[in-house]
């Protein structure tokens, strides 16, 4: 299993009930078990493939206490018992399409505000931060975990006072969450170099209907370097 999921279990587990969202292999419910856990468990996909994989995954492991519910999304998740939502390895955009319809539409989960989110946006997280605080959410960390080679970024967040994101912590997470985190500098220097390389994209095109987007770029990238700025002004503070 790798060091992804390894973290998201051990957050995970920190709750009474957890809610597996889009399951992998249910590898999630099983390593939850495995550490002990006794809460109760249920893992979803909306697909029967993944589902099938995930049972028979539960059955090798002698993996008991696990329910398996095929549905869409948290649509079909009885809530009973679960305080910790986990989505992991989709899209930001596919996360927040899942939590905006089930969260609020939902009478199961629309009537509560007890419940934590843990979630894993391979793309997109700038769309899921940006639903989470203009919707009640407060982001309470942002962690960065390094898993095969790819720099994953675990978000976790619960009902609460929603706090002002400058636009390119939307792409990264707070300065505070995320500067004393080895990967940082490598995540910031990324997003700068995209920025900066997407802007002069836009400049060569010579599409003056974009240059509010360029300027945008320009602006998220000095934000950036601020960033930067500010974490080595700290370093030199702590020697």
């Amino acid at each position: 299993m790798g060091s992804r999921l390894k973290l998201i279990a051990t957050l995970a587990e920190r709750g009474v009930g957890v809610a597996d969202v889009g399951t992998d292999h249910g590898i999630l419910p099983i390593t939850l078990r495995q550490s002990g856990y006794t809460g109760r468990i249920v893992a979803s996909d909306i697909n029967v493939a993944p589902l099938e994989k995930a049972r028979r995954a539960l059955e090798q492991t002698e993996t008991e206490n696990v329910e398996l519910c095929l549905c869409n999304g948290l649509d079909g998740i009885d809530g009973s018992g679960i305080d910790t939502i986990v989505v992991a390895g989709m899209g930001g955009d596919t996360i927040t399409g899942i939590l905006d319809r089930g969260l609020y539409d939902l009478p199961q989960w629309s009537e509560r505000n007890d419940y934590r989110l843990i979630l894993h946006p391979v793309t997109k997280p700038e769309i899921l931060r940006y639903w989470l605080v203009n919707n009640g959410f407060e982001i309470t960390d942002d962690i960065l975990v390094e898993d095969n080679g790819v720099l994953c970024q675990i978000i976790c967040a619960h009902m609460g006072e929603s706090i002002q994101y400058k636009d390119c912590e939307l792409y990264i997470g707070k300065y505070e969450h995320i500067s004393s985190s080895e990967h940082f500098l490598p995540l910031t220097d990324k997003h700068i170099k995209r920025f900066e390389s997407a802007a002069k994209g836009i400049n060569s095109s010579g599409d003056e209907s974009l240059a509010a987007w360029r300027d945008m770029l320009l602006s998220m990238a000095r934000e950036l370097r601020e960033m930067e700025e500010r974490y080595y002004d700290e370093c030199k503070t702590d020697i």
